[in-house]
């Protein structure tokens, strides 16, 4: 049967859950940056106000162009310009904790605006000699990495050749606070999405693996967050960190009694373990699992659960070998018993639910195993009523492959459980994107026997499924003609009365004449069904390919990031 598979995406999708806290500014545009000289030769001059200037007159001209958007004319497009500006907001806001990257914020943070000057003298191929010059520049430099990112003057100042051996310097130097600073400075750098910035930030990290092992606590978490926003830039960086044995210090981490540095750990760990070619078995031979489960098991802090729990998404998202020693610690109870703490922590349980999720797409046995978890069925029948978003439909999509199941006492459970009423009205009354999660766990019900399809509400659900075939996105079509096939196969006898008396006809009409051949002759055959014809089970010798019809229990790739 087709699973539907792991989902190892970034957490963008958590940031879409968190709160905005910033403001919705666009791209900077690097024409506006005039304040600034672009070659910024040698970081050897000082910026009298240069960074705000720049940033203050690109600001002025953006707000010269903006424009009403217009209302969108479809669901597509009101879907699609949904998600451009989700991922804007996202990229933008980069929440602590939920979000791929983390940026540090000076506790003392001051605006930086009027003339204040940013000293990065060339005394001697460094900042200025003053101590006290030096701190308040990094701690400028940080800030503005912080809240203007996407300068391009800014990046080119600061991805410099010059720049990065003055980062260097300070980093090998004596003062601690001075290396903790340029650690800010680093971690920035590679907060900011550049992928410039970010190969200048990885110029330093051999010197900030080897603080990994040290006793300034402070310096150890800052290090350690530095080196998950480079992991978190892609493939390449993140293999680099591995190739410099980042591992088994930040493993390491985790055996620590702070849990701040624990949580900073894993949040490294996880982006070390996400993305295409990631090798998490090299993180299970570098002794990751125990220390792991051991803070999955004892932890009460729901940020430091969480952080170790996206570490397990990655990890359940690798090679099924990876995923098999997990659940032979018992890795199914250590997700479940904290679910109902997690109930109102919003963003914070997606890791929890996305791991599970990643079992429940393996083996049936691993489904069997969920289902019959004390627990876990009470607490994913609230999850999937969450009103966070994100929470919601990680919620529905895990439960569409626990009612993929084929094991009739585990469906049983999950009926006498109350789903249906709620999956009935999760996919009757809200967005087509989350409707559509519950529907296929509706469909997949039905589809184990006319007994599971006449145990649905049909004549509460039938408009609903209608809907999706009057759209233009060709899933919901598929959904929606599958809901059909399964309505008039169930034995219900008054079926074909009850689709025509909701215009299911004019429905069917409409996918008939779809481009779409395999949806154009499925409607056809459910049109004939409707009118007298025979019955549409593809044993009974209809003309229908069933290759071409959706498979019998859906389980389907991870949806793109929302």
């Amino acid at each position: 049967m087709e699973k539907r598979t792991t989902r190892s995406s970034s957490r963008l999708a958590a940031a879409a859950a968190s709160k905005d806290n910033s403001n919705n500014n666009p791209e900077h545009n690097e024409k506006n940056d005039e304040g600034m000289d672009d070659t910024a030769p040698g970081v050897a001059r000082g910026i009298e106000g240069g960074v705000e200037s720049a940033i203050a007159t690109g600001d002025q001209k953006r707000k010269s162009q903006y424009k009403a958007n217009a209302l969108p004319k479809t669901t597509k497009e009101a879907v699609n310009k949904r998600v451009k500006e989700d991922a804007q907001l996202r990229k933008q806001r980069r929440e602590e904790i939920v979000s791929a990257k983390r940026f540090k914020r000076s506790k003392d943070q001051t605006e930086t605006g009027g003339g204040k000057q940013l000293i990065l003298a060339k005394q001697g191929g460094g900042l200025s000699e003053k101590r006290t010059e030096k701190v308040e520049a990094l701690k400028t430099v940080s800030d503005y990495l912080t809240n203007h990112s996407g300068s391009r003057a800014l990046q080119t100042l600061v991805s410099s050749k010059d720049f990065v051996t003055i980062l260097e310097g300070l980093l090998t130097g004596s003062d601690a606070e001075e290396q903790l600073l340029a650690a800010s400075v680093v971690t920035n750098m590679a907060a900011g999405g550049s992928p410039e910035l970010c190969e200048a930030a990885l110029n330093t990290a051999p010197h900030l693996i080897q603080f990994l092992d040290g006793q300034n606590l402070a310096l150890v978490d800052q290090s350690a967050w530095a080196l998950g926003n480079i992991a978190a830039d892609g493939p390449k960086f993140r293999d680099r960190l591995k190739d410099n044995g980042v591992l088994r210090p930040l493993i390491k981490l985790l055996d620590s009694t702070d849990l701040n540095l624990v949580q900073t750990a894993c949040f490294a760990l996880s982006n070390l373990a996400r993305g295409e070619g990631a090798q998490q078995e090299a993180l299970v031979k570098a002794g990751l699992l125990k220390p792991l489960l051991h803070h999955l098991r004892v932890d009460t802090e729901p940020a430091v659960i969480s952080e170790a729990a996206w570490v397990v998404v990655y990890l359940t998202s690798g090679p099924e070998n990876v995923s098999t020693q997990l659940l032979e610690h018992r890795l199914i109870p250590l997700l479940v018993a904290p679910l109902e703490d997690f109930l109102d922590q919003k963003a914070l349980a997606i890791p929890l639910v996305r791991a599970l999720g990643n079992i429940a797409s393996g083996p049936d046995n691993n489904t069997s195993a969920l289902i019959n978890e004390p627990g876990f069925l009470p607490a994913m029948l609230q999850f999937i009523q969450s009103d966070c978003r994100p929470v919601k439909k990680e919620s529905l999509w895990l439960m569409s492959n626990i009612t993929a199941d084929h094991t009739g006492t585990d469906l049983i459970k999950v009926i006498d459980a109350g789903f249906i009423p709620v999956l009935s009205q999760i996919a009757s009354h809200q967005n087509f994107d989350i409707r559509k999660e519950a529907a296929y766990s509706l469909i997949n019900l039905a589809s184990h026997g006319p007994d599971y399809a006449k145990a649905l509400p049909h004549r509460e659900l039938l408009p609903g499924f209608l809907d999706f075939m009057r759209t233009k996105d060709h899933e919901l079509i598929s959904l929606g003609l599958r809901y059909v096939q399964l309505l008039l196969n169930s034995g219900i006898q008054d079926a074909p009365v009850l689709l025509s008396e909701m215009n299911g006809v004019d429905a069917l009409e409409a996918v008939i004449l779809s481009d779409d051949r395999d949806q154009h002759r499925l409607a056809s055959l459910l049109m004939d069904t409707t009118n007298g014809g025979s019955n549409l089970n593809p044993s009974s010798g209809s003309s229908v390919d069933p290759s071409s019809l959706p498979p019998q229990y859906l389980k389907r790739a991870s949806m793109s990031a929302i």
